[in-house]
């Protein structure tokens, strides 16, 4: 199959709602995820989405959801197949040979499984995608992600100090006993032992702000370019969501994207919904080939005894 090279996928995205993800709690206060930044002199915390969760909400969760629904196997699944589609597998034995043939079956057979890698029962298996963090566009990271982009310039009324981009919710859980029809409901309320409302805050990066970031295809084919971008329109589709509290409205982004590298392949522009159609076409002339070769890597207890 021939081969592109290094394709990277550009990513402007903006919070459509408030952004919570998280990494710890500090007292009851939830505080969104930071890093370190040298900025003028010094040394600021500035939010950041992990690449981490980008990789699995954007190519992962949604790509292998698409695989699940597509080849009819919700609910089919055993745990082993589960994880290694959606977290990405764990290593459970020992080997001291690499399973060359069901290797090349995977690679064949799924160009989703091809761009992320995994690990089989006995061996990991690299994968070709590699996936940015989330910088916030403000005047902190105004240089670095400038040196990313190129000739593309962020909107000069968005870099603002990163402070400016930073605020704190506060929800209350209610009781079932304050409501209204209450009495009418729960019997012998008079006798209930009130408690509080349980009060729940955080903070959050605000509606309107924007974040880069990128992925790296290395040494790709087509297939592979057309299964990163078929999961970004499913996950844009389905909401765009990062980190927390998506239950309670936070955590859309609403993504635009440009492409470097097709151009260098192709001798000219390329429709990248046509590298989708062609990785669609793909999955569907492949369905039992995928599905059979799931079973292969990651039988059942049944399945060995036969």
């Amino acid at each position: 199959m021939k081969q592109i090279g290094t394709v990277k996928i550009h990513m402007l995205s903006e919070a459509l709602s408030p952004i919570t993800h998280m990494m710890g709690v500090s007292g009851n206060e939830s505080i969104i995820n930071r890093e370190k930044v040298f900025h003028d002199g010094k040394v600021k915390d500035i939010p950041v989405l992990s690449g981490n969760a980008l990789r699995h909400k954007m190519i992962r969760e949604s790509g292998s959801m698409y695989l699940v629904d597509q080849l009819d196997m919700r609910g089919k699944l055993s745990i082993d197949q589960a994880n290694y589609m959606f977290t990405g597998g764990s290593l459970s034995e020992s080997s001291t040979n690499d399973n060359i043939p069901l290797i090349a079956d995977m690679q064949r057979f799924s160009p989703l499984f091809r761009l992320l890698g995994g690990s089989l029962k006995n061996q990991v298996v690299g994968g070709s995608l590699f996936v940015s963090r989330g910088l916030l566009c403000c005047e902190e990271n105004q240089d670095t992600i400038q040196k990313q982009i190129g000739d593309y310039k962020v909107p000069e009324k968005k870099l603002f100090p990163a402070q400016h981009f930073i605020d704190k919710y506060q929800y209350t859980r209610g009781e079932a006993g304050r409501m209204k029809d209450a009495p009418e409901m729960i019997k012998n309320i008079d006798d209930q032992v009130k408690t509080n409302l349980m009060i729940y805050n955080g903070e959050s990066v605000i509606s309107g702000s924007l974040f880069y970031h990128n992925l790296t295809l290395y040494n790709v084919s087509p297939l592979e370019v057309g299964a990163a971008l078929h999961s970004l329109e499913l996950w844009q589709n389905t909401g765009g969501i990062i980190g927390g509290s998506a239950r309670i409205g936070h955590g859309k982004l609403k993504t635009n994207y440009w492409i470097d590298g097709l151009m260098d392949w192709f001798g000219s522009e390329k429709d990248p919904g046509e590298l989708v159609k062609d990785y669609i076409s793909h999955v569907s002339r492949n369905a039992d080939n995928f599905k059979s070769w799931l079973k292969k890597a990651f039988p059942t207890k049944e399945e060995l005894l036969i």
